[in-house]
């Protein structure tokens, strides 16, 4: 029997990811959990109004890298939600470099990285929550298939849950899509 714990959001976990920002000299990264697929071609980021920095420099040049995250990065990752950006020097948490949008550091170790533009923005109640377009996106080649497609077991993002506070891994496949249902009949 199931039971009613209220209005709780219930679609976690989400993929824990580092999102990339830079404003003339400056780069900061901030783990950022609140994330979803809009299409498939376009994501969400939602980002708190509390990182006043990060926000405003997206609102201003427009583009961002969002990044997975794997266990490695975890302790690193999760310090870039702590450390404030208009503080610290986050620029160093994470070796980066710079693909062909100049705002967008990409992540030398994060198994996958996407140099994103803005294409929307919707802002609900604290947060501000941005539409984008990966213009490009890095692998590692040892968390690609055979067929040259991200593999997730490989890539081992971590997840967040937000009712507990605490991050998961994610587990080994246990089906294919659009196969598994074909034994039901």
């Amino acid at each position: 029997m199931q039971k009613d714990i209220g209005s709780v959001m219930g679609l976690y976990p989400t993929p824990a990811t580092v999102v990339g920002v830079k404003d003339g000299d400056k780069v900061n990264f901030l783990v950022i959990a609140h994330v979803g697929v809009v299409d498939h071609g376009h994501l969400l980021v939602s980002i708190d109004k509390a990182h006043e920095m990060t926000d405003a420099i997206i609102k201003k040049t427009g583009e961002l890298s969002v990044s997975l995250i794997n266990e490695d990065m975890l302790v690193r990752a999760d310090y870039c939600g702590i450390a404030k950006g208009a503080d610290t020097d986050k620029s160093v948490v994470f070796k980066h470099h710079f693909g062909e949008l100049e705002n967008a550091p990409i992540i030398d170790e994060a198994p996958v990285s996407m140099a994103c533009k803005v294409i929307d923005q919707i802002e609900v109640g604290n947060f501000t929550n941005y539409i984008l377009k990966p213009e490009h996106t890095y692998v590692q080649e040892e968390c690609l298939n055979e067929r040259g497609k991200i593999d997730y077991e490989k890539a081992n993002p971590v997840l967040f849950e937000f009712q507990s506070a605490q991050y998961l891994s994610v587990g080994k496949v246990i089906g294919r899509c659009w196969v598994e249902g074909k034994s039901y009949v």
